[in-house]
């Protein structure tokens, strides 16, 4: 059995420290070297699309295995798939795990963090594909508001002692 309150905590350690070594390494960049900046922005656009990725299953994969047991839970854990996340996929996913899901995710992203989301991933896919993209759609301090915005969400929702009945603590 997972901990995913612990691992889905780390995760979140993790990014979080990348962030703020990205906002310290800004302030050493000279100006004569703006290309670095704007390669650390697409480094941590496709690192937080990963953490979103990584996050999301571990959260539901733990979800899986204190909600269910036997050839339920195997069958679930083997059929338990993370895709680029869009928010429609999100949504697809978590409505996997019950109807009231995806409109209380869609609620909870509103407008702002669900264009976020739609960015985040075309910007993933433009840098992993080698697409030189710049400007605005990377502005990490937009991508850290939203991911922390789906981990708060995911967490409360699928690893709160309250809404899951469990009591496992860090």
């Amino acid at each position: 059995m997972t901990d995913g309150r612990r691992e889905a905590h780390r995760l979140w350690q993790g990014i979080n420290d990348e962030y703020q070594r990205y906002l310290e390494a800004v302030d050493y960049i000279p100006s004569s070297a703006l290309r670095h900046q704007e390669d650390m922005r697409r480094y941590l656009c496709l690192r937080f699309s990963g953490f979103l990725e990584k996050v999301t299953e571990v959260i539901l994969l733990d979800f899986i295995e204190r909600k269910s047991g036997g050839p339920v839970q195997v069958f679930a854990l083997s059929e338990l798939r993370i895709p680029n996340l869009s928010p429609e996929k999100y949504e697809t996913l978590l409505g996997k795990f019950g109807e009231g899901y995806p409109e209380r995710f869609k609620a909870h992203l509103g407008i702002v963090h669900r264009d976020s989301l739609f960015d985040l991933l075309d910007v993933r896919n433009k840098v992993a594909h080698g697409s030189l993209q710049g400007g605005a759609k990377l502005e990490p301090g937009r991508y850290f508001k939203l991911v922390e915005a789906i981990y708060d969400w995911l967490f409360a929702e699928f690893l709160d002692e309250a809404a899951t009945g469990t009591s496992s603590s860090l």
